[in-house]
């Protein structure tokens, strides 16, 4: 199988749905490569085949910010 470089799918926090590595590191970062288009033929369209590390998410973009946020060692509290 050959891909083309404008089959390449990316990462958009907040545009699209979210994303999550497999061997449960956490989110994927924006910006980063998921997986690749699929040619759409005449009958079959076009799918979303994601890299094997990569799995859509249980949470959503909120879900994450939120998480990121309170595990965030270099946070600061005021209050």
């Amino acid at each position: 199988m050959n891909i083309k470089s404008n089959q390449i799918v990316y990462s958009e926090h907040g545009e699209d749905e979210c994303f999550e590595y497999t061997n449960g590191s956490g989110r994927v970062p924006d910006g980063t490569a998921i997986g690749y288009e699929t040619t759409a033929g005449k009958v079959i369209p076009a799918k979303l085949v994601l890299f094997e590390d990569i799995k859509y998410s249980e949470g959503d973009h909120d879900y994450w910010d939120n998480y990121e946020l309170e595990h965030d060692i270099g946070r600061v509290v005021a209050g």
